[in-house]
């Protein structure tokens, strides 16, 4: 039987215990602000630009409808 020089037990608390030492800080300032803004619009602006011209095509329809 080979005995480790390291218990795992010990190994395992001081992993554990680095992991919760290091806990990621995640500090947004405003250029990152910025730059989450600008692709947030440049790929949700033009399905909602698409989304609000159908629905004024389908209102549009809608009240010729009840016009007729």
């Amino acid at each position: 039987m080979h005995h480790h020089p390291f218990p795992l037990r010990a190994g395992m608390a001081m992993l554990m215990l680095s992991l919760q030492a290091c806990r990621p800080v995640f500090a947004i300032g405003w250029s990152e602000l910025l730059i989450l803004l600008v692709l947030i619009v440049f790929l949700l602006g033009p399905i909602l630009y698409r989304l609000a011209r159908s629905w004024q095509a389908y209102q549009e329809s809608k009240k010729k409808k009840q016009d007729k």
